[in-house]
């Protein structure tokens, strides 16, 4: 069995019930045929930077996989799982198929499921998963998308919790895949930390809002998340990047101060409070410490 019998083999029913990301944003978890909306769309970048989404997919045919500054081109039936921290792309080539779960962070949680999803060795940060799979690897996990696609059709009230126990189905089986198969090589200890420290802080950025706002704003904070200690977070980024941990958020700081400053009306307490300032008067100090200007000033200076 291939991963285009599921589509292949569905009717108009089983077809209208896979999710098209663009009219279900707001839900916690999708059903995607990649397949179908490559026919319609041509591409469909996996774009979640701005939110906090995780994928399970799996593919069948040929396709050119982009991440970071890396692309990959695979053939046949390979399975991936991708985080929000990384942006992702997936460009068909030819005749090909696909099959995608889509969710939140939320969807799996200790309360729900006995699970937190970065307790995953596979989902912590850092880590980027393509696996080539044999036609028997294939076979089983098709098996667990179709059983996710009939509780999309059945609509019953256990609907999210079985699609749930399903996808905790889906992640256990790729654990067990082996790493040798992986398309990708793994950084060493430091430069994984250092790589997931820097992009769970650009997963902050742009501010497109006033009422967004940056809500990890010290090593503490990044090491929390990261399950690290905070000496040892600042340690390995300052073997990596040759800058302390404080040091790189104060710079990205500034940088998306200067932007928001020079292309935005906001007032400078709708930034300083969108940056994670406490207090305007805080702001202001740590902007003129960095660069010798004050907010209002450097804004004057951009406009004239």
């Amino acid at each position: 069995m291939r991963t285009s019998d599921i589509t292949a083999s569905t009717d108009e029913n089983i077809q209208a019930s896979i999710s098209d990301p663009s009219q279900n944003d707001g839900d916690n978890f999708h059903v995607l045929d990649l397949g179908r909306m490559a026919e319609h769309k041509g591409l469909f970048p996996f774009d979640y930077t701005r939110k906090t989404f995780y994928t399970v997919t799996l593919l069948h045919g040929n396709y050119s996989l982009e991440f970071e500054e890396k692309s990959i081109d695979i053939e046949g039936d390979t399975m991936i799982l991708t985080s929000s921290k990384i942006p992702f792309g997936i460009h068909p080539k030819g005749a090909t198929a696909g099959i995608s779960c889509v969710f939140k962070e939320d969807f799996i949680t200790k309360n729900n499921s006995g699970y937190r999803l970065l307790e995953f060795p596979i989902y912590k940060p850092g880590q980027q998963n393509i696996y080539s799979l044999t036609d028997e690897q294939a076979k089983q996990f098709i098996g667990i998308y179709t059983k996710i696609f009939d509780e999309n059709i059945a609509n019953s009230a256990y609907k999210v919790s079985l699609q749930r126990t399903y996808l905790l189905e889906l992640i256990f089986n790729a654990q067990k895949l082996d790493p040798v198969n992986s398309y990708i090589k793994k950084n060493t200890t430091t430069e994984e930390i250092a790589c997931s420290f820097i992009r769970l802080l650009e997963s902050q950025f742009p501010i497109d809002a006033p009422q967004d706002f940056v809500k990890l704003k010290t090593a503490s904070d990044f090491a929390e998340h990261l399950f690290l200690h905070p000496n040892y977070l600042n340690r390995q980024v300052k073997l990596s990047k040759g800058r302390t941990v404080s040091e790189i958020i104060s710079a990205r700081i500034e940088q998306e101060a200067k932007i928001l400053l020079k292309l935005t009306n906001w007032n400078i307490a709708q930034i300083a409070y969108s940056l994670g300032f406490e207090e305007p008067s805080h702001f202001n100090s740590f902007f003129k410490k960095h660069t010798k200007v004050s907010p209002s000033d450097y804004r004057k200076l951009k406009t004239d």
